[in-house]
């Protein structure tokens, strides 16, 4: 009734262990994206148009 899978080439294994470990990378980025705070995200919206950086503000003095 079930067979038993065996895998003669190793090549074979490669690309579904990959699959599955890019898919579970993307799925953990998404998750955490999804569950962070609204204060988190308006922070990291504002990021690069905040002022205040002494590093940013000193190379356009100069």
């Amino acid at each position: 009734m079930f067979k038993r899978i065996i895998y003669d080439d190793w090549t074979t294994i490669v690309p579904i262990i990959s699959f599955w470990l890019t898919f579970g990378v993307f799925l953990a980025i998404v998750v955490r994206a999804m569950l962070l705070k609204k204060n988190a995200v308006n922070h990291m919206e504002n990021l690069p148009l905040e002022d205040g950086d002494s590093s940013t503000t000193n190379a356009h003095n100069k």
